[in-house]
């Protein structure tokens, strides 16, 4: 069982008293008891350890209704909306999905119902069937009350002042985390926007994490529902891989040397036997044989996928670069090119990728970043950065600061005249600018030999 951090501890006991009551729209239905399984429209009785979980789940739910973080795009969240309703048939009624702006590999569904799915989630499924099985694993937490055995485990494990502390303070959330999360949400906020709320973060990682039954439940049920929905039972495994060779492809040793989690808050270990389990479950809701996996086949499906998420790819790749993971962000773009669509843009910010490992491994110069930190070749990522938005410019859909960002890289490597060419391009190309005159007095320095 894991155990709570006083940190994470103040910061729940923090969330509960600032926030106001919440004012949610509830369909009305009958109070139920405590049940395994929930029923759709089921409701906690009053009173009781359920119905504490959804109260300090609505108070989360308001943050995340007035987080600055939300996504308000109407045909992006109807699209998830329309993933989540198909997966959760019936109890579509119970739950409220909020797209939230966050570079992490992220979904959760409360006690009460109130969903969150993270736009590095987003970025990172490649079909709809991916998405529909994250969410039907989520789902299965919130279906199967698992929010409530942990509670209820907990409160056994623990002494009873500290469990009635926990009741009033916890925020039930179905992706929180382990003990050591409340770290992890400072860090969070650091590396993104610096919108993130870290006391909104800090309280639902004070939830206690699943345990691995609860988690190997939720993938097999989230298996079946999402078959149930007519998506294939297979996408968990290609997922999960994907996930598995993302971190080894990380910059940094601990994680590479790690256990997979699949989201920020540590609480969903993700081992091969989960993927060898998910294939196990598909050909049980097959009858005995195993979906077959043609991944050509999948490129219609890929692309189907894409026109949902394309307009906001720019602005989340640009998110994913301020985890400072760039061997992970270079992962997830090489697998986002590989149908040859958004090239312009995707090469820009591999290009990015390269340009700023070099900039972060010259002002990251301790010894433990020394220690942990991939070993960066300053004038190979520089000329990869290079040969990426080249690579871009081939295509129409390069950004328009492409020119400048290839300018820059050129000058680190001291090559001046294709500096000089490439920032004039840029001028030439958007004269109105708002960085048009700090580009001109650059070109001018480089003409007169400075760097």
């Amino acid at each position: 069982m894991k155990r709570l951090t006083l940190s994470a501890l103040m910061s729940a006991v923090a969330f509960s008293a600032i926030l106001p009551a919440p004012v949610l729209a509830q369909t009305a239905a009958k109070p139920a008891k405590d049940l395994d399984e929930r029923t759709p429209g089921q409701k906690p009785a009053d009173n009781s350890l359920e119905h504490s979980l959804w109260d300090q789940s609505e108070k989360a739910e308001y943050k995340a209704q007035t987080s600055g973080e939300r996504n308000r795009d109407p045909a992006l969240n109807a699209y998830v909306d329309s993933v989540v309703d198909k997966v959760t048939g019936p109890y579509s009624g119970d739950v409220r999905v909020y797209v939230m702006d966050r570079p992490f590999f992220n979904a959760s569904m409360a006690p009460n119902g109130y969903t969150e799915v993270w736009s590095g989630l987003l970025l990172r499924a490649e079909t709809e069937d991916e998405l529909a099985f994250v969410l039907g694993h989520e789902f299965a937490h919130f279906r199967q009350t698992h929010s409530l055995q942990a509670y209820k485990n907990f409160k056994s494990n623990r002494d009873a002042v500290l469990a009635a502390t926990m009741l009033i303070t916890a925020v039930g959330v179905g992706a929180a985390g382990n003990a050591g999360s409340y770290a992890a949400a400072r860090d969070i906020s650091n590396l993104t926007r610096g919108l993130i709320d870290v006391v909104y973060l800090g309280s639902i990682a004070a939830y206690f994490g699943y345990s691995r039954e609860t988690e190997t439940e939720a993938d097999r049920f989230g298996s079946q529902y999402a078959h149930q929905a007519g998506y294939t039972s297979l996408a968990g495994s290609r997922l999960w891989r994907t996930l598995l060779d993302e971190t080894a492809a990380s910059d940094y040793r601990r994680v590479r040397n790690s256990p997979t989690r699949i989201n920020i808050f540590g609480s969903h270990p993700l081992e091969t036997d989960r993927i060898t389990a998910i294939q196990g479950y598909d050909k049980a809701l097959n009858g005995g044989k195993a979906s077959a996996f043609d991944d050509a086949a999948l490129k219609p499906a890929r692309a189907a996928y894409r026109a949902h998420i394309r307009a906001h790819l720019g602005d989340w790749l640009k998110d994913d670069l301020r985890r400072m993971d760039y061997g992970q962000t270079l992962f997830t773009i090489k697998r986002l090119s590989r149908d040859g669509e958004d090239l312009g843009l995707l090469n820009f910010y591999a290009g990015e990728a390269y340009r700023l490992r070099v900039k972060e491994a010259k002002t990251t110069e301790t010894n433990a970043d020394k220690l942990d930190r991939f070993e960066v070749d300053k004038t190979k990522n520089l000329e990869a950065a290079v040969e990426a938005y080249k690579t871009a410019l081939q295509h129409a859909d390069a950004p328009a600061e492409t020119y400048r960002q290839l300018g820059d890289v050129y000058r680190k490597l001291e090559r001046k005249p294709d500096a000089i060419e490439a920032l004039t391009k840029y001028i030439k190309a958007h004269p109105d600018a708002e960085d048009a005159w700090m580009v001109e007095d650059q070109i001018a320095t480089l003409n007169k030999g400075g760097a």
